[in-house]
C-alpha cells in the first residue's frame, strides 16, 4: 500500500510539473512524464516480484507446468509495458505510434501465450 501512496504522490507532482513545463518547453514536460513513469514502474516492480513468487508457488502446489504459469506473468508484464509506452506516445501527440506500440504488445502477448495453448491442445489430445 505504501508503494501506491508513493506512486500517487510522485504521479501528481510529476503531472503538475509536466503541465507547467508544457507551456514553455513541451519536450521537458514529456521528459518529466517519462521519468515519472519509470519511477512508478520501479515501485511496482518490487510488488510484481512478490506476485511472481506466489503464482509460481501455486503452480508447484497444483502441479501446473511452468509452460502454463510463466506465460501468464509474462503477459501481465507485456500489458503493463505496452500500456505505459502507448500512453506516453499519446501524451506526446503521437497517436499512430501509440497504436503501433499497442499492436506490437498484443502480438507479443499472443506469442507468449503459445506454450499455454500448446499445453491445452496436448491435454485435449490426451483425453480423446
Amino acid at each position: 500500500m505504501s508503494q501506491l501512496i508513493q506512486a500517487a504522490a510522485l504521479g501528481l507532482a510529476g503531472a503538475f510539473i509536466a503541465v507547467l513545463l508544457k507551456k514553455t518547453a513541451p519536450e521537458l514536460g514529456l521528459a518529466v512524464t517519462i521519468a515519472v513513469c519509470i519511477a512508478a514502474a520501479g515501485l511496482a516492480l518490487g510488488l510484481f516480484r512478490e506476485l511472481k513468487d506466489i503464482v509460481e508457488l501455486a503452480g508447484i502446489q497444483t502441479g501446473l507446468s511452468p509452460a502454463v504459469v510463466s506465460p501468464v506473468l509474462k503477459c501481465v508484464g507485456i500489458g503493463i509495458v505496452t500500456r505505459l509506452a502507448g500512453e506516453m506516445c499519446k501524451d506526446a501527440g503521437q497517436g499512430a505510434v501509440a497504436a503501433a506500440v499497442e499492436l506490437c504488445g498484443t502480438v507479443c502477448a499472443m506469442v507468449t501465450a503459445l506454450p499455454m495453448i500448446r499445453a491445452l491442445m496436448d491435454l485435449i489430445g490426451s483425453l480423446a
